[in-house]
C-alpha cells in the first residue's frame, strides 16, 4: 500500500457538482432541455407525468401517515383493509400431533403449541406430501377447514 493508492472512505467523498464549467462542456451529463436538467430539478417519485396519479390507480405505494387509520395495520403493504389474515396449519401436522378422532379447536392447537394465542384465525389446508393419512379428525366450528379437508378427514 502506497500513499498515492488511498482515497478517502465512501461517505466523505463529496458528491460530484456537474454543470459548473470546466472539461464536461455543452450540457454537463444532464442531457438537453426539461425539468431534469434544471438547477434544483427535484420530481417527486409519485408524479406520473400528469396522467393518474399511481394512488389512484390502485397500485401498492407507500403514502405518508397523516393520522391514525381506524383500522390497525390498514396503510401497511399486504394487509388490505378488511382482508382476514388465517394461520394456516397442514392436516400432516395435525396427523403427527394429534391422535385418531381428536377434536381439533383453537384450545387444541394452542395446548399442542401451532398456535400463539387464541384470538389467531386458524385454517386447516391439506398439502399433497404424497403420504397417507389414515386418521379422522372432528373440527370445532372456530377452526375454518378447506373443502379437502373436510371431505378427506373429517370424522
Amino acid at each position: 500500500m502506497q500513499i498515492h493508492t488511498l482515497s478517502p472512505h465512501p461517505s466523505q467523498k463529496t458528491r460530484k457538482r456537474i454543470g459548473r464549467g470546466g472539461k464536461r462542456g455543452t450540457y454537463s451529463g444532464k442531457g438537453q432541455k426539461g425539468q431534469k436538467a434544471r438547477s434544483g430539478a427535484k420530481i417527486s417519485p409519485l408524479f406520473t407525468g400528469g396522467s393518474a396519479a399511481l394512488a389512484g390507480q390502485g397500485s401498492r405505494v407507500i403514502h405518508k401517515r397523516r393520522g391514525q387509520s381506524p383500522v390497525q395495520g390498514a396503510h401497511r403493504i399486504g394487509n388490505i383493509k378488511g382482508k382476514v389474515l388465517y394461520r394456516i396449519i397442514n392436516i400432516q401436522t395435525i396427523a403427527d400431533t394429534f391422535d385418531n378422532n381428536a377434536v381439533i379447536s383453537k384450545e387444541s392447537l394452542l395446548a399442542a403449541k401451532l398456535i400463539k394465542s387464541q384470538s389467531v384465525d386458524v385454517k386447516i389446508l391439506a398439502k399433497n406430501t404424497g403420504e397417507a393419512i389414515d386418521k379422522k379428525f372432528v373440527f370445532d366450528a372456530s377452526v375454518m377447514v378447506s373443502k379437502n379437508v373436510q371431505t378427506m378427514y373429517a370424522a
